[in-house]
């Protein structure tokens, strides 16, 4: 008998979604719509959302010393900083270096569950070093993009009048390490039936797809607002959920800490 599972539901919509970008393609690429302070205001929402995330993800992995946790909210603060300064960046290299390298971040850390899951810092400060280290970092690669945008990166020139082929590469490049984290994540929801691993399978998927839709976009087209949406929507989505998660554990701790946890 075929039963509905949260599985299913969210593969036939992750399949819709498919479908219908494949087959809208050409009026999506044809479309063109500057809007600047839209843009913008889509960045440093997806940005600040990811930073928000990374930071429950953060309390969480410090109660556990949890090495996947850890890498997790590493990954979403370093996306979310370096989205935060592709938002206020001018057009031209620095402007798709920053996205970029947002994205591969983002993929690195995902695909590090792979090693990750089931293992456990050393100490608090292991913990905190390698997660503020990143912050400093993204924020150091930020503003040094978006102070000197003309030097961002020379010997790498990623956008001349259309995507050159190294950003075509690097895009590819993190959207190949979110899918791969998917399986990891899908087999860890089977294995123990924890939504979120199901929700993160998702999310990767929908971060892995944003990715590859990029060599196909110009600036300011169609298929260039839809990933842009599609990075948005997964975002919002992961924050409620996890805030709602981080709040469940809350009340089970009771006020004095004597529960139990999810």
């Amino acid at each position: 008998m075929f039963s509905i599972t949260p599985a299913k539901i969210l593969l036939i919509a992750i399949f819709a979604l498919l479908a219908v970008i494949l087959g809208f393609f050409s009026t999506l690429y044809a479309m063109h719509w500057q809007h600047i302070q839209l843009h913008s205001t889509i960045e440093t929402l997806g940005g600040i959302t990811a930073c928000l995330i990374s930071m429950i993800l953060f309390t969480e992995s410090q109660e556990k010393l949890d090495a996947h946790l850890i890498m997790l909210a590493t990954g979403f603060v370093s996306m979310g900083t370096l989205d935060i300064a592709h938002a206020i960046s001018r057009s031209g290299d620095a402007f798709i270096f920053l996205h970029s390298f947002a994205s591969l971040s983002g993929g690195f850390f995902f695909a590090t569950v792979w090693f990750s899951q089931g293992r456990r810092m050393r100490n608090l400060y292991e913990l905190r070093f390698l997660f503020f280290g990143f912050i400093v970092l993204s924020v150091s690669v930020g503003l040094r993009a978006l102070l000197f945008p003309d030097d961002v990166p020379k010997i790498m020139p990623l956008f001349d009048g259309k995507f050159t082929l190294a950003a075509v590469l690097i895009n590819i490049t993190a959207s190949l390490l979110f899918l791969v984290s998917v399986f990891k994540f899908y087999w860890m929801y089977r294995q123990k039936k924890h939504i979120r691993d199901l929700l993160f399978a998702c999310l990767a998927t929908l971060f892995g797809i944003a990715a590859m839709i990029f060599p196909f976009s110009s600036p300011w087209n169609g298929l260039w607002w839809v990933w842009h949406l599609i990075r948005l929507s997964a975002f919002l989505a992961t924050l409620v959920f996890i805030f709602n998660q981080y709040q469940k554990r809350l009340g089970l701790k009771g006020p004095k800490g004597t529960g139990h946890t999810l």
